[in-house]
């Protein structure tokens, strides 16, 4: 990856976790509380579609 595409990556990732979201990079997978619609926030939306994270739920 590119340093612009990181620093982007990173950059998402900080927001997303400021929002009290858990993301674990190594695996691309983002923790979203059960119930929830992670499409709702954007941050998700970015990662899913430009990094090929994905979606796990947890019970909380």
């Amino acid at each position: 990856m590119e340093s612009q595409r990181y620093k982007r990556r990173n950059n998402i990732l900080y927001r997303l976790r400021k929002k009290g979201v858990r993301c674990v990079t190594k695996e691309r997978t983002i923790f979203i509380p059960y119930g929830k619609n992670p499409y709702d926030i954007l941050q998700v939306r970015q990662l899913l579609s430009e990094f090929n994270f994905v979606v796990q739920f947890h019970i909380e």
